[in-house]
């Protein structure tokens, strides 16, 4: 049986009434940063209008099997999301809001899984500490509130690794069922990088001393009959009625592209996740070095060593050899790295000389004060780069980003690591609530996608013509517009299109303009210009509004009848 120590018993032990209050705390605190805004903010491209889309397509064809994403096939991912977001839909309303429901109850619900389990794994005062940095770190806040996978995947991760960190101290039916439920719902949700997450941090956990009576213990023949019976009733049935194009499209690009090669762009190098983690989970991420380290030297003295490390390097180990690399793809992984950061926090207290007598202690420092002040400069530079309505959220986070890290530092050379954790956290929590708050809606005028959405419904009502897409293609677009529109590649598409159906309103390059008027086949009116800011290009952009139908002489040749005067 795995040797597990006890932690020292608090002096004097938590009541419900603490243990309430801190949930309470952890859950308000959440729903806070992860609710606010989401009405006042559009969805943001790409991913999330494909999402809402998709759920708003099969709702309207009354389907529960085939996401579509503008009348076309969606094999990108599983089902399981668009089956939560239509519940989402149905207690928040198809709004922005309605869509991002699920992603914050998710968000809320990990941090909160998280407090307990750092409780058994590093401690109370380590699980309550973990769980508020996780909960205000940027990267939890974003993924948080965006109407995509990634949020309730790490509350899956995170339900399998209870789960299992549960059977490595106690055999129990109710842990095992836990377990296999999350590893198929995770397989609903994003196919097999959930699993593939979970095995890889128990190899790696295996290898460095973890816990390993937890697997003996998960009743396999009755876990993967559950698995099966979760799981199957949806794969096969997509897979009959796509004629197996989900299965083809799914192995193909879903994983051999994406390990193969860079899709949309999103490369990276190795050491990507690190590097960026040290962003997107500021401040902990300054902690996290000498934690790691600290873990590492202990990781023989006890499981719960391997065990952290293990979830933290495993999954890592397995996106690095990916060729598409984003950071919301290590998301499950950051709430190890939060109780990490806990225990570090409480164990640098309780050590003489405190957080700086460790090892990479006094780097960990210099990274926190490195980093605060970068946040601070960039965020005080906004005069120069920003529109006039963001600068003075802009400024409002440059002013408590730096002021937070002052306070912090001051403290951490005292020797106060919980103190200077504590002010680390309100920082934070007051610098996203101003980011999602303030800052994000006040963005919202400025976004390209959007605007051309509402505005080509608007058109394509005023002037009876029905709406297309060309080259710009954001998803937004067709978020925004409400409804299905034609989707035309290329000057040759464009002529078959309106030849054969009539004229077409759609957006285009300004460049596109030019080439099309000089084209014979086509007669081309502009209704009217737009600009604005293309958050994936990371550009203002122009475009124009323009109703495209078949030149006369076009027609002719065709021997059709002229579609307009």
């Amino acid at each position: 049986m795995d040797a597990i120590e006890p932690f020292p018993v608090e002096s004097p032990p938590p009541t419900r009434g603490r243990l309430a209050r801190e949930a309470a705390l952890i859950v308000g605190l959440c729903l806070a940063l992860n609710l606010a805004g989401n009405g006042r903010t559009g969805l943001w491209d790409r991913d999330e209008p494909r999402y809402a889309t998709c759920t708003r397509e099969m709702i309207g064809r009354g389907d529960w099997l085939h996401p579509t994403f503008n009348g076309q096939p969606r094999y990108h991912k599983p089902i399981l999301i668009y089956w939560l977001m239509r519940a989402g839909y149905a207690a928040g309303g198809d709004n922005p809001s309605g869509a991002r429901l699920v992603s914050a109850l998710a968000g809320a619900a990990t941090c909160l899984l998280t407090w307990r389990l750092g409780r058994s794994v590093a401690g109370p005062e380590a699980g309550f500490l973990g769980a508020l940095a996780l909960a205000v770190a940027p990267i939890m806040v974003a993924e948080s509130k965006l109407a995509t996978t990634d949020a309730t995947l790490a509350l899956l991760v995170v339900s399998a690794q209870s789960c299992l960190w549960g059977l490595s101290r106690r055999d129990s039916r109710g842990l095992a069922a836990g377990f296999w439920a999350s590893m198929a719902l995770a397989s609903l949700l994003k196919g097999p990088i959930g699993p593939g997450f979970v095995i890889a941090a128990g190899l790696v956990s295996w290898w460095w001393g973890g816990p390993t009576d937890c697997w003996r213990r998960l009743r396999w023949r009755g876990g993967l009959f559950l698995f099966l019976a979760l799981t199957a009733p949806w794969y096969v049935a997509v897979g009959v009625s796509s004629h197996g194009e989900f299965y083809r499209f799914a192995f193909q690009t879903q994983i051999v592209q994406r390990v193969a090669s860079a899709m949309e762009q999103h490369g990276g190098f190795p050491g990507y996740y690190p590097l960026v983690s040290l962003v997107m989970f500021y401040p902990w991420s300054a902690w996290l070095p000498a934690g790691l380290l600290a873990a590492w030297t202990r990781r023989r003295t006890s499981p719960r060593f391997g065990f952290l490390l293990g979830w933290i390097v495993g999954p890592w180990l397995v996106l690095e050899c990916f060729g598409t690399k984003l950071i919301h793809y290590y998301l499950p992984c950051f709430p190890a790295c939060a109780v990490l950061v806990g225990w570090s926090v409480v164990e640098a207290s309780r050590s003489e000389g405190g957080w700086r007598s460790w090892r990479l202690g006094r780097l960990g420092t210099k990274l926190l004060g490195a980093l605060g002040l970068a946040a601070t400069v960039g965020l005080g530079s906004a005069y120069w780069f920003l529109p006039r309505p963001l600068l003075a959220p802009s400024l409002a986070m440059a002013i408590g980003v730096g002021s937070g890290t002052i306070v912090a530092r001051v403290l951490l050379a005292r020797g106060d690591s919980p103190r200077a954790a504590r002010v680390l956290v309100g920082t934070w929590a007051a610098v996203m609530g101003l980011f999602v708050g303030w800052f994000v809606p006040t963005a919202e005028p400025y976004r390209l996608s959007r605007v051309v959405g509402a505005r080509l419904g608007e058109l394509s009502r005023s002037t009876g013509v029905r709406p297309a897409i060309m080259t710009f293609q954001e998803p937004g677009v067709i978020y925004a517009l409400g409804h299905p529109a034609c989707d035309v590649r290329g000057y040759d598409e464009m002529a078959e299109e309106v030849g054969g159906n009539g004229p077409i309103l759609v957006p285009l390059l300004d460049s596109e303009v030019v080439e099309m008027r000089s084209d014979p086949r086509f007669a081309l009116e502009v209704i009217e210009p737009i600009s604005g800011y293309n958050l994936n290009k990371g550009k203002v952009q122009s475009l124009a509004f323009a109703v495209v139908a078949a030149s006369r002489s076009a027609v002719a040749r065709s021997g059709q009848q002229p579609l307009v005067k």
